[in-house]
């Protein structure tokens, strides 16, 4: 289990460093992370992203803590949290245009309370991932889950 998640850790940190150098090639200034503040308190938050995810349209998983078997059980930082969600259907299409989308998924918004209690929405940047593919089809796919996105983010925010 152990060797699972270093591998999971490096394959995040080589997907980090391909997706800066390929920003970087193109002249793009593209973040890798989008981050949202939140008007509203953790919990509200929390529970906000859950319920806009489904209205959505999108089935929700389990959470997960962020440090959730990176640390022991009971130093795990329970004020972040990621929400992992899918569309089966956008999951499919996607997978059919090009099967290297998996090395994306899945949907993931993680929110975080920071120390001094302020509330802030994580995801990935649609955009960015496009950077590590080269295919038409697939950017088409990739905008109608960015706007899916922006949507959440929205309800959730304001």
């Amino acid at each position: 289990m152990k060797h699972l998640k270093k591998l999971m850790l490096l394959s995040l940190l080589w997907l980090a460093t391909a997706m800066t150098a390929s920003a970087a090639e193109q002249g793009d200034k593209l973040k890798l992370t989008l981050v949202y503040d939140s008007p509203y308190g953790f919990e509200e938050t929390l529970e906000s992203l859950r319920n806009t995810i489904h209205a959505h349209n999108f089935r929700v998983f389990p959470d997960r803590y962020l440090e959730e078997g990176l640390v022991d059980e009971f130093s795990v930082n329970t004020r972040q949290i990621s929400v992992r969600f899918c569309n089966f259907s956008d999951l499919h299409q996607a997978l059919q245009i090009d099967p290297q989308v998996g090395v994306v998924l899945p949907c993931t918004i993680t929110v975080i309370e920071n120390a001094d209690g302020k509330v802030q929405l994580l995801t990935g940047n649609v955009q960015a991932m496009l950077t590590l593919f080269d295919n038409p089809d697939l950017t088409a796919a990739f905008h109608d889950l960015e706007q899916k996105y922006q949507a959440i983010i929205d309800e959730v925010t304001l």
